[in-house]
């Protein structure tokens, strides 16, 4: 499976093939829990919260371990959170209006929805045939984009608040992933074409084209995964899943053109990668020492290993900040920068997570929440 989150499921890139990559869906921590913390971050995570059957909920919880419904869902899949610094938030749903969910999840059609601050319903701002997954605000929260995962045609799409109409900016057979540069005019596309994986950059509804070349990746047969971009604007660090089923972590110096691997060869690096506020350190969770097989006797697949956490530099000097068996996944910082978000579970293949923080050298554990839906990430705000 893989830390990237449901949003894989529905997105074309999931349908490449790369095996690796539906196993990496799974990540949690392996520390011990204290009772309390000497350390209180301010903000509160949100995530997706797992309910009854396929039933999910938008949830947050403050790093005092008090939570709610951000949206009380009784029979919907909502999922992929994301809100704006103005409090409005985004997310893709199946809420069509019927009675009950689609539980064929191959069939289920997903469109992106938005909750302005104090409305107590959510609207539909994407009108597709097919799903639209991955929403995501800009910087500036005026303007959303989304994957329109068209079989075999995908497509970026934008949508400004204001005018709520939808605008392509690149498409191609699979659109993997995507991020907003910080000014907003860029967006740093990750797009697979029949024998051609690259990374994008395209400008925004309105701006000139970025003077910025396609970046390939350098082994043949590897293919891009993930990106993010850097809060100062200079570099991307960007994800490849290569041949030999390893997914590393590169920086790519949008000024020299130099790209610089930052983790572990035999790391497999799962997405989000997460920036520190100054741009000077990455966080990042992987799978260590994994591997996997089918028990012919338990009739089941057996998954080896475990994912850790790790803080690395712009020069790839990594630290691992958990330790132990299971999942320690989908990391965030604090908005503080002081502490750390991240999913835990006992096993890789675990069907419940649990939101726990620690601080930077991965000491003060805390629990703050279970019954967590194996396909969230977080955002702490």
């Amino acid at each position: 499976m893989s830390t990237e989150s449901l949003r894989f499921q529905y997105s074309p890139w999931f349908q490449c093939a790369l095996g690796v990559l539906i196993l990496v869906l799974i990540g949690l921590t392996g520390c011990q829990t204290t009772s309390h913390s000497s350390a209180t971050a301010a903000g509160q995570l949100t995530f997706v919260q797992k309910k009854m059957g396929p039933v999910t909920q938008l949830q947050r919880v403050s790093p005092t371990g008090k939570s709610g419904p951000v949206l009380v869902s009784e029979r919907w899949r909502d999922l992929q959170p994301h809100w704006s610094p103005q409090g409005t938030l985004v997310f893709m749903s199946n809420r069509h209006g019927r009675d009950q969910i689609q539980l064929d999840k191959d069939r289920e059609r997903l469109q992106i929805f938005l909750l302005e601050p104090g409305n107590a319903e959510p609207e539909l701002i994407s009108d597709t045939d097919d799903s639209a997954v991955s929403p995501r605000f800009s910087p500036s929260g005026e303007v959303v984009a989304y994957i329109h995962a068209r079989p075999g045609n995908a497509a970026l799409e934008v949508i400004e608040l204001d005018a709520r109409g939808a605008t392509p900016v690149t498409q191609a057979r699979d659109i993997l992933d995507y991020a907003w540069a910080p000014d907003g005019r860029t967006l740093a596309v990750v797009v697979f074409d029949p024998g051609r994986s690259r990374l994008e950059f395209v400008a925004a509804p309105g701006e000139r084209d970025p003077e910025l070349p396609d970046l390939q990746p350098e082994e043949r047969g590897s293919v891009i995964t993930g990106v993010s971009w850097s809060p100062d604007g200079s570099a991307v660090a960007y994800i490849v899943n290569s041949p030999d089923r390893a997914r590393r972590l590169y920086l790519y110096d949008l000024k020299t053109g130099q790209r610089r691997r930052l983790s572990s060869p035999e790391h497999h690096v799962q997405n989000p990668v997460q920036w520190s506020a100054d741009g000077d350190v990455l966080l990042y969770a992987a799978l260590v020492d994994f591997d996997f097989h089918y028990d012919e006797a338990q009739r089941e697949q057996v998954y080896e290993g475990s994912m850790q956490i790790f803080l690395s530099d712009r020069s790839g000097n990594a630290r691992q900040l958990t330790q132990g068996e299971g999942r320690h996944g989908a990391p965030v910082f604090s908005p503080d920068g002081r502490r750390i978000g991240f999913l835990f579970a006992d096993t890789l293949d675990a069907r419940t997570l649990s939101v726990r923080t620690m601080d930077l050298e991965g000491r003060e554990v805390r629990e703050l929440h279970q019954r967590v839906a194996p396909e969230s990430l977080l955002q702490w705000n």
